[in-house]
């Protein structure tokens, strides 16, 4: 679906944006939310299905920093 897709893209490029705000590379942001680098690369790719839980142990480590 276009939508789904289009929801992805903007995703990861909020949350790559917000990444280098913090000056955090893809593996510290991997270290620090408990998932894979290579699932960080896809998210801000825009690939692959996000669950909600993947984006709190984003969101938290966005928040705590």
């Amino acid at each position: 679906m276009p939508h789904e897709s289009e929801f992805l893209k903007q995703l990861g490029n909020r949350v790559r944006e917000m990444r280098a705000l913090r000056g955090m590379s893809r593996r510290e942001l991997a270290r620090l939310s408990g998932l894979s680098e290579h699932f960080v690369a896809q998210i801000e790719a825009g690939k692959g299905n996000v669950s909600i839980v993947r984006l709190l142990r984003i969101a938290l480590v966005f928040r705590c920093e």
